[in-house]
């Protein structure tokens, strides 16, 4: 009837064949009129468009599941702009990130999302430019929120053409990358300040004058943390109302402060900033310390002549000292191990000749044993610092090798009243530097013992298929949440450097030297409670070597 009244109707749909099958057809039915123009009858043109309507579909699909796509992401801007550059589309990490909502962007320019500077510099349409000539363009940079906030952004823009070639727009997919620029920049800034406190340490190993190394220090506070104003402060001396202060506490146990580091800065300083003025006052610190070793010395030199005479043994005794002294003395102050070598000699004089002399000098002796693990724990973050630590692998029994340092550790932990208490495997053979595993084990134990609080230390190695399992416990006075999470940093400390001595290299030492061995070392510890140190390390992930000079190697 509609084609009769109107002369032609034109539809689409389904059809059905003979053998009952579906077909989509175009069908097209026109009238067929008589001469005296009365309907006589119809034509009727049907095509088979299935397979027309079929790609079709396939392409309606494929563009809903796009934007179902695209409006999924919430962690990046998705968004169209048209060849001059204006918001065409606009998808919920867009949203998200750049705080406009959809109808309050779409048809504005791109560039208002740059900063001042650079919308005004025709930035904006450089870029668009060169995606059209090029097909694409990359970049990171500040680009500004609505609400003035600005982020740093990685940017692609990409340009679009429909079949004929012809630019049709771009696509713009926009990062948020501010916190990774921010951890990246965090990690180079501690990187350098670890970097110069490692330089401060070796140029104070090799400078004798404490106020040599503080000038040093001064300097090196100055250019790490972009400040003017940086002094050293006397113990009685009031800081100034906008200095960052940390105090250069004495090694000696009660001992007074030796003084304070103060940094006067505008601007606020980090945690990381002020864990570097520590390490620095720390490296002054033992500067001082070393100083006062070599004044004990003198003294004790001097003091030594003078009774020269006094009887036949004390004679003898000056002898040998003075022919020890001829044989060395340009080495009196340096190297350390000439010192040290010098000191043990007195320490044998007068040992059955003056007790409280022979006290004194046992107490430089103990300075100097502790200046030398110093020296030794530097060179390894050194080392560490250059990549450069080294492993010799041999196979041998770490259970053996266990029960034997602490069998060393015996009469220092009864001293302490921390008795060791042993659990080992029957025997836990692999490939491992033994030198550096016992260096690891002398550092877990004397923790253990000095923070033990004089209760006893347990010692557990377990054997697990390819891996062995140490722990070492103590039930001293603990580590607090806080501290946890940087005690195996370097120069990082937990316990008071007043009633604990050291630089807090021994743990930051150990890590290196569990993670060379590709291991894992983790603490569990309550403030009261004690320490559990355990280390997990694969048996035989390391090659012996067939023959190796380990000579000149010693314990950290």
């Amino acid at each position: 009837m509609v084609a009769a009244r109107e002369g032609r109707i034109e539809i689409e749909g389904w059809r059905v064949r003979k053998d009952g099958s579906r077909f989509w057809a175009n069908v097209v039915i026109s009238p067929i009129h008589g001469e005296g123009g009365e309907v006589q009858g119809f034509v009727k043109v049907t095509r088979d468009l299935t397979e027309r309507r079929r790609i079709e579909q396939q392409l309606k699909d494929g563009e809903e599941r796009l934007r179902l796509m695209i409006e999924s992401v919430k962690d990046y801007a998705i968004f169209l702009l048209d060849p001059q550059g204006r918001v065409t589309s606009w998808n919920p990490g867009a949203e998200r990130m750049k705080g406009y909502a959809a109808e309050e962007i779409i048809g504005q320019h791109f560039s208002r999302f740059y900063p001042a500077e650079d919308a005004s510099s025709g930035k904006a349409a450089r870029e668009l430019e060169i995606a059209a000539s090029t097909g694409h363009f990359e970049e990171e940079g500040w680009r500004v929120r609505k609400d003035g906030s600005r982020f740093w952004a990685s940017v692609v823009l990409s340009a679009v053409h429909n079949p004929a070639g012809e630019l049709i727009g771009f696509t713009k997919i926009t990062r948020d990358m501010t916190e990774r620029r921010r951890a990246a920049e965090e990690l180079a800034e501690r990187s350098r300040q670890q970097f110069a406190v490692s330089e401060l340490g070796l140029h104070a190993l090799q400078t004798p004058e404490p106020q040599v190394v503080m000038e040093a220090a001064i300097r090196i506070v100055r250019e790490t943390l972009q400040v003017d104003d940086v002094r050293f402060l006397d113990p009685a001396e009031t800081p100034p109302a906008s200095a960052n202060t940390v105090v250069i506490h004495a090694t000696e146990e009660n001992a007074r402060p030796f003084g304070a580091l103060a940094a006067m800065s505008q601007r606020p300083l980090s945690p990381n900033d002020i864990s570097f003025l520590e390490a620095v006052a720390n490296v002054v610190a033992a500067a001082i310390v070393r100083t006062g070793i070599e004044e004990q010395l003198r003294v004790a030199e001097r003091r030594t002549i003078e009774e020269r005479g006094r009887t036949e043994q004390a004679e003898a005794a000056l002898r040998e000292r003075d022919e020890f002294i001829s044989v060395d003395a340009h080495e009196l102050r340096t190297p350390l191990t000439a010192l040290q070598l010098k000191l043990q000699g007195l320490e044998r004089g007068l040992a059955a000749t003056d007790a409280r002399k022979f006290q004194r000098l046992e107490g430089a002796v103990r300075q100097t044993e502790r200046l030398s693990r110093l020296i030794d724990r530097l060179l390894d973050v050194f080392r560490i610092a250059q990549g450069r630590l080294e492993l010799s692998p041999e196979e041998f029994d770490l259970a053996v090798l266990v029960r034997q340092v602490a069998d060393d550790f015996r009469e220092p932990a009864a001293q302490a009243r921390a008795p060791l208490q042993l659990e080992l495997a029957d025997k836990a053979g692999g490939s491992w530097d033994r030198l550096r595993i016992e260096q690891l084990l002398v550092n877990l134990l004397s923790n253990a013992v000095k923070y033990g609080a004089g209760k006893p230390v347990s010692v557990k190695l377990e054997v697990e298929k390819d891996r062995v399992r140490l722990t070492v416990r103590d039930q001293g006075i603990g580590i607090a949440a806080d501290d946890v999470g940087r005690i195996f940093g370097r120069f990082q400390r937990a316990a008071s450097i007043r009633n604990y001595g050291g630089l807090g290299l021994g743990l930051f030492i150990t890590r290196h030297i569990v993670e060379a061995h590709r291991g894992t070392i983790t603490v569990a510890s309550s403030v009261g409670e004690g320490s559990t140190f355990s280390i997990e390390l694969p048996r035989f992930s390391l090659t012996p070597a067939a023959s190796l000079d380990k000579t000149g190697r010693a314990r950290a």
